[in-house]
């Protein structure tokens, strides 16, 4: 069951080839992960800084999406 959101803060940014920000990640007081894409026609190549495992396995036991899933393949050992 989701908590209503309310309130949220970036917790990195998603990167392209040429290590241009394309977008954030967002992490919910409900510690769901969102995407604020900046330019969504571009490929997101990784995550700066790499998300906290523990933040990645807290998001997913909330809501698995694809927002989730895609952020967890974009990890290290994802």
């Amino acid at each position: 069951m989701t908590i209503g959101k309310k309130e949220a803060a970036p917790i990195a940014r998603l990167r392209d080839e040429h290590n241009q920000t394309i977008g954030w990640v967002y992490l919910w007081d409900s510690m769901e992960l969102s995407i604020f894409w900046i330019d969504k026609d571009r490929t997101a190549k990784r995550i700066d800084p790499p998300i906290d495992p523990n933040t990645l396995a807290q998001a997913k036991a909330v809501t698995t999406d694809a927002v989730t899933n895609f952020l967890e393949a974009l990890s290290p050992g994802g």
